[in-house]
């Protein structure tokens, strides 16, 4: 699936670079998903907390916690936390937000 996902992936740029349309939304949304396809680019990304990073983690993330909704997705996950590539757990940023709201640390 990994294998099927990446190549597609790569032919879907390709549509886009071959008719210079790299302004279009839909190609500026997928570019940086291109380090979940190249170790090392995702491993320097991580350390760098990057905003690509950051952007492919939440979007990670999000199919995770809705995986049940999400099926299709199953074995495709399956493959990237083989390789370790995780989306960025949130849960303790709500948890801030969230006492910030509650003016934990409010003076």
């Amino acid at each position: 699936m990994y294998r099927i996902i990446k190549a597609s992936y790569h032919n879907f740029k390709d549509d886009f670079l071959a008719s210079n349309a790299r302004k279009d939304t839909r190609y500026n949304i997928m570019e940086p998903f291109e380090i979940i396809f190249n170790m090392d680019q995702w491993n320097h990304e991580k350390n760098r907390k990057s905003h690509n990073y950051k952007k492919v983690s939440e979007v990670l993330y999000y199919i995770e916690e809705n995986i049940d909704k999400l099926i299709e997705f199953k074995v495709f996950m399956w493959e990237l936390e083989s390789r370790n590539i995780y989306g960025e757990d949130r849960d303790e940023i709500i948890k801030i937000f969230k006492m910030f709201l509650d003016l934990t640390y409010w003076n």
